[in-house]
């Protein structure tokens, strides 16, 4: 786990591919949040159980940059943030195939799939679900494109969803239709959280960081 930056009031990390943001109802492994608790003990006094100081999450099996909050009032602040959609997230992924524009926007309602609980499915009566998507280049080779994703909305499993329905799944993502690939680690899919934008406190923050090597591998670059 890399801290990318930290001050008295939050911490950005780099949540490396296969690890929990938090504990689940059905795992005791080490999460992010076990390591946000050991290095702020006092987030333990006022953070919700088990999600002491976790604002938001990624999914195990994605990487990328988390915000932590390391006092009650900010945990506060962030939550509203996130809700009325004040913090800009960048994403970056590798899919199978190719996107219909070299940009665009998706809006398919999500809701939990009928056939398969831990995943989620477009669905008219499912919550209004929007990913703007920008093309950054395509291999010919692998036919498998890099494409960068913004979360208008963050619903659970939002861009996974989202490129299952456009059939263009996430490299790697079995889980949304995807074949296994051989050049990603397992507990792995090729997304990546890679830019958190907000201003707190009159303050603003940019944070970019790199996915991992992977990647290129598995665009052969």
């Amino acid at each position: 786990i890399k801290v990318l930056y930290e001050n008295e009031n939050f911490i950005i990390f780099n949540k490396p591919n296969g690890l929990l943001t938090h504990p689940t109802a059905t795992s005791s492994e080490y999460t992010l949040r076990d390591f946000l608790v050991e290095r702020y003990p006092e987030t333990l006094n006022w953070g919700e159980e088990n999600r002491e100081g976790i604002v938001h999450r990624l999914d195990r099996v994605t990487s990328g940059l988390l915000v932590g909050a390391l006092q009650l009032e900010v945990h506060e602040l962030f939550k509203e943030k996130f809700k009325n959609r004040d913090i800009q997230k960048k994403y970056v992924a590798i899919i199978e195939g190719s996107l219909p524009s070299e940009s665009g926007l998706i809006q398919a309602p999500l809701a939990r799939s009928k056939k398969n609980r831990s995943k989620r499915t477009v669905d008219k009566a499912g919550r209004d679900s929007i990913t703007k998507y920008e093309v950054i280049e395509y291999s010919k080779k692998f036919n498998t494109t890099k494409v960068e994703l913004e979360l208008v909305t963050g619903r659970n499993h939002q861009i996974r969803a989202h490129m299952e329905h456009m059939k263009t799944p996430i490299l790697n993502d079995v889980l949304y239709g995807a074949s296994q690939n051989n050049f990603i680690p397992q507990d792995s899919i090729a997304l990546h959280s890679r830019m958190l934008k907000f201003t707190i406190y009159n303050e603003q923050h940019s944070f970019i960081e790199e996915p991992p090597l992977f990647f290129n591998q598995a665009l052969d670059v």
